[in-house]
């Protein structure tokens, strides 16, 4: 849900590989392009195969699968795209070139050259990704028949005419050189790349998909153009439609375009290195400047296709859930460890088995051995400590929950099927599936014993500072041997085809007031698999009786599927996974709590029963409250010299204006931490009594439900929980500065953060506003198309990750613009340079009639995909609730977006940014890179 009123400034700004710059002086390409002219006689035709569980399977004769999965209850449609061809397949010298290749599929093609400038326009959520196996593109948006066949166009004609070209490649290789040096800064991250790269010493699985450093600096183009020649073709691809969309038209479409296409003569190629049976322990350090140790165990599996992967699936749930793991009850709950994981990965060659754990602020590697012997023994002594059914159980439960919960999202499934398709057959998701259903207890001993031995084990240790088993990997299995005509189950019952708009909303809403003044807002709509959504969200108190306690408010939420006087807290998740459902609190130092219930017509009524156990009688145990303080003090500690952590403190520091001891004040990392540590379990079930009330509250339900029922039901749970403590809106409270420039030393980081970020007098209902929006989504809401995108990420290549953003709310005067940007510390100055020109290029010639009008378009595109969302439109409801807001205010506050000239936007930017001196807050190796 949205908590929108009451925000702190998190600055974090995340970017996905979504589209590149035009194209310029592209080269000749070999392959004729696809065009409305070839598509009128398209050359291959769809033939039928088979449906499984919904999709309809059909093949080009040129060799294309197509998956068409049609799912009318949401105006969204979803095309995805998936190559055969992932970092598995690079030669020596070539690592990290299916990651750029997938950067450069961005710049165009022969039809199709501006396709980064057509996302925004048609306000489609595009993005791609490369792993092992394979790469994935996609776009979601919304539904209509021009953006589809649009999407397939492009999709058919950068399959064979990308026309990127070796000056595009030098620039973007920079790009993805900062990517890399971001993920340089995470000590995780390193110690996970280099426990795989030890443990496979032959197998491209050893290889990080973003490359080497060397290789990625210096293949030479021609052969990034010949990668592209070799694994880019109709029959190494897969084509996924998913949503909304008419059938007959889109496989006619999909025939004059990737119909098209001629099959090449040479066979796609074919993988034969396969990594030896290891032959003893193996073990790396990993010393670098950091806070918080880690260890790290990695085992080899099988291939992905093996029989055993489905046991070793719930092997995996066994070690690694949080409430009632292994991890959990004999590393956490014992103190041996403030936080670990077991993660799997289950590729088509081999199967990857990762245990990762957290250590204490200074230790070292003699006083990391208790924890080092407990975690080996976890994994290695299960034959000590055998599977019990129990634990499968419960596993088997989860696994089944997380499956049928995805299958309720057509688009959802779309992308989650691009895993299963680089392993051979799209369908063996759900004949996975049905293998982890009949696990059996025997069977997870039995991959625990035959893989989980010291043989097989590589041991790193991430340190800021003798008869031999062997596990014998089988035969890789072939998908379509295995699958036969395997067709799947019965699809999940569908939602209803009704489109969230203003008026039919509207026309089913059902709203009421509770005596104690809580709001209620119910939108009875079939969702896909009778899904159930809600909202609820319960302001309290003021900022006079938060003093002091808003750390401790903060724990509240997370605390009370801890455990109460009835329920343990592995009960409450086994209660939850039996009710196939999710129930979420929330809470913030605001005193702001929420409650996000995701349930089905069937279980609603005795999970919204659950909630109320959950309410009445939490007791905070003490045990999993020093747990969770265990693990956030351990964050802060990982911050101290992360740099975008130490940036954005700066900027805390330097702006936030509020009393010590005020809810929102400034604290530093030790501050912090001293007042996590003063938390107790008396404390939080006295703040609990006295704050949790649902007298300001509003509640947002969607789902096909009764809706007086459902009221009555709510109100029946929630009635006990009223406070007499004054509930008073907390306001924003900002220093007026401008010019301020902080920089911060953080040795040893590869990568370098910046924000600059200025307080500004706006609310989100002022008329100025969407003008304003429109600005800073041309200045820099998107990483390529942007101004600063443009010419930070895409021209200058100095910045993975670059854009800006407003952050405005209806009850203060004072908002944020902030813009945000990760570089390599030698080039920080740079950005913050560039970014200054395009503000001063921006205040004397303004935008563009046609980057305005461009913004527009895909905002009000994106517009209508979100409310495409049923979730979405669950926290309208809310918003529109808190601000009693009649539902028309949306359409209305549409047309002040429609009705924008050039002149408006231009005049907003200079008056809300180009007229202000940026305040810099900029964090990393400055004197590393100055050498």
């Amino acid at each position: 849900m949205i908590l929108k009123k009451n925000f702190y400034f998190c600055l974090a700004f995340t970017t996905a590989v979504m589209g590149c710059s035009s194209v310029e002086n592209a080269p000749a390409t070999e392959t004729p392009a696809v065009s409305e002219q070839t598509a009128d006689l398209p050359k291959h035709t769809l033939e039928y195969v088979r449906s499984v569980e919904g999709i309809d399977e059909y093949m080009l004769s040129n060799g294309l699968k197509v998956l068409l999965f049609k799912d009318d209850s949401q105006p969204k449609t979803m095309v995805n795209i998936t190559y055969r061809v992932g970092s598995v397949h690079e030669k020596y010298g070539e690592t990290g070139m299916a990651h750029l290749l997938e950067h450069m599929l961005f710049k165009g093609s022969t039809n199709y050259q501006d396709i980064d400038k057509e996302f925004k326009k048609r306000g489609m959520a595009s993005n791609a990704n490369t792993w092992y196996d394979r790469t994935s593109y996609f776009e979601s948006f919304e539904a209509n028949e021009d953006s589809l066949n649009w999407a397939l166009g492009m999709e058919a004609d950068r399959m064979v005419n990308a026309t990127f070209t070796e000056q595009q490649l030098q620039s973007e290789m920079t790009v993805v050189r900062n990517e890399m040096e971001r993920n340089e800064n995470s000590p995780t991250r390193i110690l996970m790349a280099r426990l795989a790269s030890v443990a496979n010493l032959w197998h491209n699985y050893g290889n990080s998909t973003i490359g080497a450093r060397s290789d990625v600096e210096n293949f030479p183009f021609p052969k990034l153009r010949e990668f592209y020649k070799t694994h880019y073709r109709v029959d190494n691809a897969t084509l996924i439609v998913a949503g909304r969309f008419d059938m007959d038209k889109t496989k006619a479409r999909i025939e004059q375009t990737f119909g098209a296409i001629e099959q090449p003569e040479q066979a796609v190629e074919t993988l034969y290195t396969r990594e030896p049976t290891q032959d003893g322990e193996r073990v790396v350090n990993l010393r670098r400047t950091g806070d918080v140790p880690f260890l790290g165990l990695y085992y080899h599996g099988p291939s992905g296709l093996d029989p055993d992967a489905a046991a070793l699936q719930v092997l995996q749930v066994i070690l690694a859930d949080g409430s009632r793991g292994r991890i959990k009850k004999d590393l956490i709950d014992t103190g041996l460890t403030s936080g670990g994981t077991q993660m799997s990965f289950f590729l088509k060659e081999a199967s990857a088995l990762l245990f990762l754990v957290q250590g204490e602020k200074d230790q070292n590697i003699e006083s990391l051995k208790p924890l080092e012997s407990a975690l080996i023994q976890l994994a290695e002594g299960i034959n000590e400590k055998p599977i019990t059914a129990e634990e499968v159980e419960f596993a088997k439960a989860l696994l089944a929950k997380q499956v049928e919960q995805e299958m309720r999202n057509a688009t959802g499934v779309g992308m989650a099927l691009a895993e299963y398709i680089a392993k051979g057959d799209y369908r063996y998701m759900f004949y996975f599936r049905d293998l982890v259903e009949q696990v059996s207890v025997e069977q997870v001993q039995a991959v625990a014993e035959k893989y989980l031995i010291s043989s097989n084990r590589t041991l790193g240790r991430f340190l800021p500072t003798e008869n031999p088993q062997r596990a014998h990997m089988a035969k890789v299995p072939v998908a379509s041997e295995i699958l036969g005509d395997y067709v799947g189950r019965e699809a999940v019952a569908p939602g209803e085809v009704y489109d969230n708009t203003v008026e039919n909303i509207k026309a089913r809403l059902y709203t009421e007031t509770w005596e104690q003044g809580t709001k209620v807002s119910v939108y009875p709509k079939k969702l896909r698999g009778e899904e159930v959504l809600i909202s609820m969200y319960f302001p309290t108190a003021n900022a006079d009786d938060l003093t002091n306690v808003g750390k401790a408010i903060e724990l509240i939420g997370s605390q009370i599927k801890a455990g109460n006087e009835n329920y343990s807290k592995s009960q409450i998740a086994d209660r939850l996974d039996q009710l196939k459902s999710t129930v979420s609190f929330g809470s913030n130092a605001v005193g702001e709590f929420s409650i996000d219930i995701k349930t089905d017509v069937t279980n609603m009524p005795a999970v919204i029963d659950f909630m109320g156990e959950l309410l009445a009688a939490p007791s905070f145990p003490a045990k999993e409250l020093n747990i969770t303080k265990k693990g956030i003090i351990a964050s802060l500690n990982q911050q101290r010299n992360e740099p975008g952590s130490v940036a954005l403190n700066s900027y805390r520091q330097a702006l936030f204006d509020y009393p010590e001891g005020h809810p929102k004040a400034y604290m530093d990392i030790d501050q912090q931490i001293a007042a996590i540590k003063a938390i107790d379990s008396v404390q939080l079930e006295q703040l609990y009594k006295k704050y949790f009330s649902i007298a300001n509250g509003h509640i947002a339900i969607v789902g096909a439900v009764d809706s007086k029922a459902v009221s009555e039901h709510l109100q029946a749970v929630l009635t006990p929980y009223t406070s007499d403590i004054e509930y008073r809106y907390i306001p924003i409270s900002m220093r007026d500065k401008q010019g301020v420039v902080v920089s911060s030393e953080t040795p040893d980081k590869a990568n370098a953060s910046v924000y600059m970020v200025n307080p500004i007098k706006i609310k989100s209902t002022d008329d100025d506003y969407p003008a304003l929006f429109i600005a800073n989504s041309i200045f820099g809401g998107d990483p390529f198309t942007s101004r600063i995108g443009a010419r930070i990420r895409v021209k200058e290549g100095y910045s993975y990750s670059v854009g800006s953003g407003i952050q405005a709310s209806s009850q203060d005067d004072t908002g944020v613009f902030y813009a945000s940007a990760i570089a390599a510390p030698e080039n920080m100055d740079k950005v913050v340079a560039a970014y200054q020109e395009e503000i001063d290029k921006v205040n004397q010639q303004g935008f563009s009639d046609e980057e305005v009008q461009r913004a527009i378009d895909g905002y009000l595109s994106s517009r209508k995909r979100q409310w495409a969302s049923d979730a979405y439109v669950a926290g309208i409801l809310i918003d529109a609730s808190e601000e009693n807001r009649d539902l028309n205010y949306y359409d209305e506050r549409v047309k002040d977006y429609q009705s924008l000239t050039t002149e408006d936007v231009n005049a907003a930017f200079k008056k809300y940014i180009g007229s202000q001196q940026p305040n810099v807050f900029k964090a990393g190796d400055f004197a590393k890179g100055q050498n």
